[in-house]
């Protein structure tokens, strides 16, 4: 294995220099550390290796060497991922508040009280001089018909208080916070319709702004050839990137069936753009022709690449085609795992935290998965029928893509869909059909007849596709939900196949098969002891939801739930925690209203099921625990004569109730307050304020997340 690897590396010198850049960009992720000490190793390890180099013939140690190239591209990793964190923050707090000048870089999403627009700000207000600054945030913006007429590239002045984002606590809920931190926003505002105005049209926009622009005139151009709601939606998604109007019952159904790859653009869609523009451009047959031609259909690929958004998926096949196109001129064939580490290295010095964009991490995987393992299933069988082989060839690029993705996959997804073959077999011909139509469609579109003919078998087509995925979804076992691995199964998966994949297709040396062997075992063995952590757990939980109260107990596998229920908050319930409930291996959740409406005692024990839980008249009772949740039902104890105080250990205050935290006292004994997100903000800061002279032990949930106690 050691002999293949130097090998490939020596083959493939941009992966020597990927890595070690990547390690640097992980690290800072991962720690917190000052830009000045990795510029300092970057620096040291610069004059180290030009005085070996000097040195070379006296004191010649290749190993040296190769240390000290590796210390500088993790250092430049390093610099490159703190510098632009430490600018970010920078930003965040130098623009928080005064009159800022930003400009929409992105499509404004019209929601249903507020349109929510990003910016990049350029221009500061201090002491009635403009600055320069930099920075991006997100604004919501009251909706008037001022609104409406936003457009990427608009300039913006407006007085926000920014805000710093943050999360809402729950546990292993979706990071909102990091995952905006990655594209560099830290901030968000609400502002109403007199805090903000547009300025001038703004002629000079970037290249970037005016693709967009364009963008949403060829969307307009769709729709006034009679493509609406989900034909425009897949269309739009399909060809051009924009993925906003997407319903989410096509999005779960494009997911469930394996086929969500084919709206997001990336690869095979610029294969296809690129073998149109080949194609159109045939006819310069001339050999003098052929240098202008290749640049040609490299300008035209990258204006495409513009056009959908410069994703980091587009950008890498952008970056490969024009990588290959190149190699043509001077009649050389590049590597293409060479092509591939020098096109992820450029995108990764552009923005390091496209490592952590997920169509980065799917787009790069599959297309290495593609290159290395095509080529060895493909050869498993060599069918002679030239139908059979073009559905084989078919069918071992699909293998090749999802043995590699499928962890990714799990990971983030926790699915595996099972019928991808049957859906790459159907969607990737239809797709291809699809978008040579669309580019047809926007080719003829000054023929309004010729045009609107193209458009209805457009129609015809993209209702196919969608017929195809929800068939898929719908059929028994279409896809395994709720699997959960963590990030060492991850590695150790991939470790898996790369064990696997020596041993059956490279050496067939059975010292590769039994690390492959191991490392399932070792795969096992996590899960087994997980399992077993599983079997022993105890939680009570109260989940940071807005205007709502739910309380989670967790009893070993078992998952009760204890919420004010209607059918959306279920959904909400599920989407928040969801990650929580798969990662501590629970059975699927049971559900008990706590409404005043619904305080049925036998309906309520049959739903919990579980001998240790006990709840009635909103007091909770898990494993030697006791909980009262204390809501508008504190009317009616104040009211009770009979009433005797009440041990308890936590108090949750529900829904506003008219109380203050001194009268608590009267009617609980209690060791802690948790004032949930179901009560108003108001009315939280002043229990909060009264609380400073009590001293009570108090748990803010919206302040502070959610409330979580492992029982021992």
């Amino acid at each position: 294995m050691y002999d293949i690897l130097i090998t490939n590396l020596r083959k493939n010198p941009f992966i020597r220099i990927v890595i070690p850049f990547i390690i640097g960009i992980i690290i800072s992720i991962n720690f917190t550390f000052s830009s000045v000490i990795s510029l300092s190793i970057f620096v040291v390890s610069t004059l180290a290796f030009v005085v070996f180099a000097l040195m070379e013939r006296k004191f010649s140690r290749i190993w040296i060497n190769g240390v000290l190239i590796n210390l500088i591209f993790i250092s430049s990793g390093m610099f490159l991922t703190q510098s632009l964190n430490e600018k970010a923050v920078e930003n965040l707090s130098s623009n928080k508040q005064g009159n800022l000048i930003g400009v929409i870089n992105k499509e404004p999403k019209i929601m249903e009280a507020s349109t929510k627009v990003e910016l990049n700000i350029i221009a500061l207000k201090s002491q009635d001089q403009w600055l320069e600054t930099n920075g991006s945030t997100i604004l919501y913006i009251e909706n008037n018909e001022d609104v409406n007429s936003l457009k990427v590239g608009d300039k913006l002045i407006f007085s926000p208080d920014l805000q710093e984002i943050g999360n809402k606590g729950n546990p292993e809920e979706f990071d909102y916070k990091k995952y905006l931190s990655y594209s560099l926003i830290l901030s968000t505002d609400y502002l109403s319709s007199s805090e903000w105005k547009i300025l001038k049209e703004n002629k000079n926009i970037k290249l970037q702004y005016r693709f967009s622009r364009f963008r949403t005139k060829l969307i307009d151009l769709l729709k006034a050839n009679n493509l609406h709601d989900d034909e425009l939606a897949v269309v739009s998604a399909l060809a051009l990137g924009y993925q906003d109007s997407l319903s989410d019952e096509l999005r779960h159904a494009y997911s469930s069936s394996g086929a969500m790859h084919i709206l997001a653009v990336s690869g095979m869609h610029v294969g296809i753009v690129y073998g149109v523009i080949t194609f159109l451009l045939s006819f310069l047959k001339s050999k003098k022709l052929r240098i202008p031609k290749i640049f040609l259909s490299i300008i035209l690929v990258w204006a495409y690449a513009f056009l959908t958004g410069l994703s980091p998926s587009v950008s890498r096949a952008a970056l490969m085609f024009s990588v290959a196109a190149l190699g043509n001129i001077q009649k050389h064939k590049s590597s293409s795992l060479n092509a591939i580490a020098a096109s992820a290295f450029i995108l990764l010095l552009i923005n390091p935290y496209n490592l952590l964009n997920l169509g980065f991490q799917l787009s790069y995987i599959a297309v290495i998965g593609i290159i290395l393992l095509y080529k060895p299933i493909y050869e498993i069988f060599k069918p002679k029928n030239k139908i059979i082989d073009s559905i084989w060839s078919m069918t071992a690029v699909s293998l090749a893509a999802q043995i590699v993705t499928a962890p990714l996959g799990m990971y983030y997804f926790h699915q595996f869909s099972n019928y991808f073959l049957i859906t790459n077999y159907l969607l990737i011909p239809i797709s291809t059909i699809a978008i040579w139509l669309i580019i047809t469609l926007f080719a003829v579109s000054f023929i309004p007849f010729l045009s609107a003919f193209i458009a209805k078998i457009l129609v015809y087509v993209i209702k196919a596709m969608n017929y195809c995925a929800l068939g898929i979804e719908s059929l028994p076992f279409s896809v395994t939900n709720d699997i959960y691995i963590n990030l060492p199964q991850l590695i150790l998966l991939y470790l898996i196949i790369i064990f696997v994949f020596l041993f059956f297709f490279q050496t067939k040396l059975y010292r590769h098969l039994v690390c492959a062997i191991s490392f399932i075992i070792i795969f096992l063995t996590i899960g087994l002891f997980k399992d077993i952590e599983s079997s022993k757990q105890k939680y009570f939980i109260v989940y940071n939801m807005n205007k709502n109260t739910v309380i989670n107990i967790v009893n070993a596998k078992k998952n009760i739930v204890f919420a004010s229920l209607d059918d959306e908050l279920e959904q909400n319930i599920e989407y928040t925690a969801k990650n929580n409930w798969l990662k501590k291996g629970l059975e699927h959740q049971k559900y008990v209203d706590i409404s005043s409406k619904s305080n049925l005692f036998l309906t309520n024990l049959l739903s919990i099921s579980d001998s240790e839980i006990f709840y009635k008249n909103n007091f909770i009772y898990f494993s030697g625990l006791r909980i009262y949740v204390l809501n508008d039902n504190f009317k009616m104890l104040k009211s009770d004569e009979e009433f005797k105080k009440l041990d308890t250990d936590y108090i949750v205050l529900s829904n506003n109730p008219e109380i203050k935290l001194s009268e608590i006292a009267e009617f609980f004994n209690f060791d802690e307050i948790i004032i949930d997100a179901s009560n108003y903000k108001n009315k939280t800061e002043k229990w909060i304020a009264e609380n400073k002279d009590l001293n009570y032990k108090l748990f803010d949930i919206r302040e502070q997340g959610a409330f979580v106690l492992k029982i021992e």
